[in-house]
C-alpha cells in the first residue's frame, strides 16, 4: 500500500476530514489533498506528526510493503512472543487450578459453605479455560483454528477426567503427576506438531 493510500485510509478510519487533518498538522487542506493523490509528499516533520496522530510507526508510513504495523519484523516478533507466553501461562494456570479443585476438602456441614468452597475452586478454573479458548483466536487460518479448537477441547476434557477420577478415588498424588505429564505432552508435542503453535524456547529465540 502506497503512502497516499495509507494517509487517506487512516484519516477516513478516524472520521477526520481533510480540513480537520490539515488544521491538526498546521498545513493547508490542499497540501493534505496533494498527499492523498500522490502529487506531493509530506516532509519528515509531517510524517512524524502523522505517526503520532494516528498511532502508527513512521516505518509503516514510509514502507509500501507494510500493510499494517503488524508487518514490521520487530513488532511481529514481539507479538509472537507475547502470544506464546499468554498461551503457556493459560495452560499452566489451568493445570494448577485443576490440581487445586481435585484435592480433598473438609465437609463444612452447611450447603452454603460447601457451595462457596466449590465456587472458589471452580471459578478460577473456568476463567483459565476461557482464557485458553480466547488464545485460539490468534490463529489466522480458519481451518487450522477449527482443528485447534477440537484438539484443545479433547485436551480439556481429558484433564477434567483425570482430575475427577483422582478426586473420586482419592489418588491425589497420582492425579497431580498425570495432570502435569499430559500438560507437558500438550505443550511440547501436541501444540507444535498438530496445532501450529510451537511453545518452546527454541522457537522464541529463532
Amino acid at each position: 500500500m502506497k503512502l497516499p493510500d495509507k494517509i487517506a485510509g487512516l484519516r477516513k478510519s478516524r472520521g477526520i476530514s481533510q480540513e480537520e487533518l490539515a488544521e491538526r498538522l498546521g498545513v493547508s487542506r490542499q497540501a493534505v489533498s496533494r498527499w492523498e493523490t500522490g502529487s506531493a509528499k509530506p516532509d519528515a516533520n509531517n510524517i512524524l506528526q502523522l505517526s503520532l496522530l494516528f498511532h502508527v510507526t513512521t516505518d509503516y508510513l514510509l514502507h509500501d510493503d507494510y500493510q499494517s504495523d503488524q508487518d514490521l519484523p520487530g513488532i511481529r516478533k514481539t507479538n509472537q512472543i507475547l502470544r506464546t507466553n499468554l498461551t503457556l501461562i493459560a495452560i499452566i494456570a489451568q493445570v494448577s487450578f485443576l490440581n487445586v479443585a481435585m484435592q480433598p476438602f473438609p465437609d463444612m456441614g452447611q450447603p452454603a459453605a460447601d457451595s462457596l468452597v466449590w465456587t472458589v475452586r471452580l471459578v478460577p478454573l473456568l476463567a483459565c479455560s476461557l482464557w485458553m479458548c480466547l488464545n485460539l483466536r490468534y490463529e489466522p487460518d480458519p481451518s487450522q483454528r477449527r482443528k485447534n479448537i477440537r484438539i484443545e477441547l479433547v485436551y480439556c476434557l481429558l484433564q477434567a477426567g483425570i482430575a475427577l477420577s483422582a478426586h473420586h478415588y482419592a489418588l491425589y498424588g497420582a492425579g497431580t503427576a498425570l495432570l502435569l505429564a499430559v500438560a507437558l505432552l500438550y505443550i511440547l508435542w501436541v501444540n507444535p506438531k498438530f496445532m501450529g503453535r510451537p511453545l518452546t524456547r527454541k522457537w522464541r529465540g529463532a
